[in-house]
């Protein structure tokens, strides 16, 4: 299964020390589970819904066009919610709503989707703002019947999350950061099913 993960810095894995963030070290998991998954990382850090809105289609077709084993995971929002200097978002609600459903529409048309809310960064304005960005984004993908992970309250209760943050660069975690994130994506039922219909690595005889 060749899988693209579209989204920000999140996504990128920015402040990892190993370069793989939780979508690399996901698909580490499953490859020594003997699942035979190919990884596109489609991150760009600082990127806004609407951003990712204007490159993800490109991006994703250039991989996956013509294959029967593709599938697309979305993960964004932080930046949605980030203020500017004059105390705005850098994307109002409804823009982000609109950008949002502008993707799932797209994608579910020719791939199976998965949608990864927005996490927490360890700064109590912002963080509100992403609950509610993620609780919204979460009702909007059950009206379109795609899966929703929300990532926001699990990576709160998790000390390492926020201790990473804290001591990295002040919004993104290390390696035991995103290895907690990993994990939690790894263990939701809509992924494990998806990993379920991926054909076994062959082994070298």
């Amino acid at each position: 299964m060749r899988l693209c993960f579209i989204g920000d810095s999140y996504v990128t894995g920015t402040g990892d020390q190993t370069c793989q963030g939780w979508a690399g070290r996901l698909c580490t998991m499953e490859r020594r589970g003997g699942r035979d998954v190919t990884l596109y990382n489609l991150g760009v850090r600082g990127q806004t819904s609407c951003d990712i809105a204007r490159r993800w289609l490109t991006e994703t077709r250039s991989r996956l066009d013509g294959r029967h084993d593709g599938g697309v995971v979305l993960s964004f929002g932080v930046n949605d919610c980030t203020t500017t200097p004059h105390g705005q978002t850098r994307v109002t609600w409804a823009d982000s709503m609109r950008a949002t459903r502008g993707i799932l529409e797209q994608a579910r048309q020719t791939w199976p989707v998965l949608m990864v809310g927005p996490p927490p960064v360890g700064h109590e304005d912002h963080d509100w703002r992403i609950r509610a960005l993620s609780d919204a984004m979460a009702r909007l993908c059950a009206d379109m019947k795609i899966p929703f992970l929300p990532i926001w309250e699990p990576l709160r209760a998790r000390p390492l999350w926020c201790a990473e943050i804290a001591r990295g660069d002040g919004f993104h975690p290390m390696g035991g950061g995103y290895a907690e994130l990993a994990r939690l994506v790894h263990d939701w039922p809509a992924w494990r099913k998806w990993m379920g219909a991926v054909s076994p690595l062959r082994v070298p005889s």
